[in-house]
């Protein structure tokens, strides 16, 4: 997700947020089948033990990458805690763009999610770094 803070926030930036979620379900329901294929052929005594723990740990550790970069991802859509607030608070007070940008944020009827805040602490750091 890009964001530009000199230029407001994006009127789509939750467009993605339901395909992340849709995808991450799919990839942890498919580790679930893998659990459940292991416990069948732990407590269910068959011929085809060594298959189905095969199938299991191919259904397990197959998707788990994909679901920990989906799951990233669905990390920037999370609400900021108190003191992420604060500072985003205090960036407003130093920066007027911060402030700009958080009071288009609040006129779009909706608060600041982590990626917003991480582009301000960056978008800050540089502003910091370019005036030295």
């Amino acid at each position: 997700m890009t964001i530009n803070i000199p230029q407001g926030p994006p009127a789509d930036i939750f467009k993605n947020r339901r395909k992340y979620i849709v995808v991450f379900v799919a990839l942890l329901s498919l580790a679930c089948c893998g659990l459940l294929i292991g416990v069948y052929a732990i407590f269910v005594n068959t011929n085809y033990y060594n298959q189905l723990e095969t199938l299991a740990l191919v259904f397990i550790v197959a998707p788990s990458p994909f679901a920990v970069y989906v799951g990233e991802m669905l990390q920037e859509y999370k609400k900021l805690t108190p003191p992420q607030y604060e500072e985003l608070a205090a960036f407003g007070q130093q920066y007027p763009e911060v402030k700009r940008y958080c009071d288009l944020v609040t006129m779009a009827n909706r608060q600041p999610v982590r990626a917003e805040y991480e582009a301000c602490q960056d978008w800050v750091e540089e502003v910091s770094r370019s005036a030295k």
